[in-house]
């Protein structure tokens, strides 16, 4: 695994988004994958309010307790969802069916959530992020991030607001995230969060980079280019493996991007396990230039057939 830092931190540059941790039932569950990716060696999350039914950060803050070397950010500006515990009963209740049923679980959670938007009034920012850290257990997260802003929403209050959260040590760090690419960002404080685009150069002025987003979109084995065949016998994959894809493209987010953070989540530890164990890590610390430059020619000409 290799590291970097965030807010001065070491961390992993895996992380784990943690959109999937649910409480109620499937607190064992959510539980069970924060465990794996501890044990894999993977040291930063990344949660929100309003991540899995608003109950995320209570199954983070008991999976991490104890664990000392871990960083965290959590965000404000998207409310948590009414009634959380209810909906995550129901989940648990309807899970056989869920399994069955793929797909439904996520359209589900994002029909359930009912979380309200552009929550950026400083008072907002402050009862959210205190609510944050109580669920956390924490006094204080790596970074807070404003949670998909408008430029409208950078108010002068609300810097002055983050610039006091960082004074009086409730963050190590502020920024904003959203879930498009680079050229959604709003910028604002020292990290970045964004979604991966592994054909375009990585932001350089961006202070400390987090990454998600890289099994997005990727081809299916019919739909690789020429370019992409030759690029992945090269480097000694089968372009007629569809497990063969992710690991590359894990690898080539990676690379593509040194020092950043790149975000992963799985429905459960075997898939994780899986997708860190994809990784090739010689190629993912840019160590080999030659492979490098064939890596980076996967990302030309790609259409979009998967999702992480």
């Amino acid at each position: 695994m290799l590291h970097t830092h965030l807010a001065g931190r070491r961390t992993s540059r895996l992380g784990l988004g943690c959109g999937r941790l649910v409480g109620g039932a499937e607190t064992r569950a959510s539980r069970a994958l924060v465990e794996a990716a501890l044990a894999l060696g993977i040291r930063h999350f990344d949660v929100a309010p309003s991540y899995g039914l608003g109950l995320a950060e209570n199954v983070l803050g008991e999976a991490l307790a104890g664990v000392g070397d871990a960083t965290v950010v959590t965000k404000a500006g998207i409310g948590r969802p009414a009634n959380a515990g209810a909906k995550a009963l129901l989940i648990g209740f309807v899970r056989p069916l869920l399994a069955a049923t793929p797909g439904l679980k996520a359209r589900l959670a994002r029909r359930a959530g009912g979380a309200a938007r552009g929550q950026f009034a400083p008072g907002q920012v402050e009862a959210s992020l205190a609510d944050s850290l109580s669920r956390l257990k924490r006094e204080t997260v790596d970074a807070l991030l404003l949670h998909q802003p408008s430029p409208a929403d950078l108010t002068p209050d609300l810097a002055a607001t983050m610039e006091r959260i960082v004074a009086d040590g409730r963050a190590r760090a502020v920024g904003t995230g959203t879930n498009d690419a680079a050229e959604a960002l709003v910028p604002f404080g020292t990290v970045s969060q964004m979604r991966v685009d592994v054909a375009q150069p990585a932001p350089t002025s961006v202070g400390d980079l987090i990454l998600h987003g890289a099994l997005r979109r990727y081809p299916a084995p019919e739909r690789l280019s020429p370019p992409q065949v030759e690029a992945m016998r090269a480097l000694g994959r089968d372009p007629a493996d569809p497990a063969a894809w992710p690991g590359l493209m894990l690898t080539l987010a990676l690379a593509n991007a040194p020092g950043s953070i790149l975000l992963i989540s799985a429905r459960t530890p075997a898939r994780l396990r899986e997708a860190v164990a994809a990784v090739d890590w010689t190629l993912a610390d840019a160590a080999d230039s030659a492979a490098l430059a064939q890596l980076r020619r996967l990302a030309v000409g790609s259409e979009s057939a998967g999702a992480s």
